[in-house]
């Protein structure tokens, strides 16, 4: 029972938050008049550049896997 409590309270948590996110988001393009295109522009940007760095972690890390197995 303390699990289900503790589960709904993170799931609260987490709705909240995308909430203040959403209001936030919606606050910028209402009041300081920003075009969601730019919004969407510079989320693809972030994206990306994720993308590129998660790419990056992986090829380097299964590199050097693959040089300690072939030095052993």
């Amino acid at each position: 029972m303390a699990n289900l409590k503790k589960h709904i309270k993170q799931r609260f948590t987490w709705v909240a938050a995308m909430l203040a996110c959403f209001a936030f988001l919606l606050m910028a393009v209402k009041v300081y008049d920003v075009p969601v295109a730019t919004m969407t522009g510079n989320l693809l940007f972030l994206l990306g550049g994720l993308i590129l760095i998660i790419a990056t972690a992986a090829v380097l890390g299964w590199l050097i896997a693959y040089l300690r197995k072939r030095f052993r």
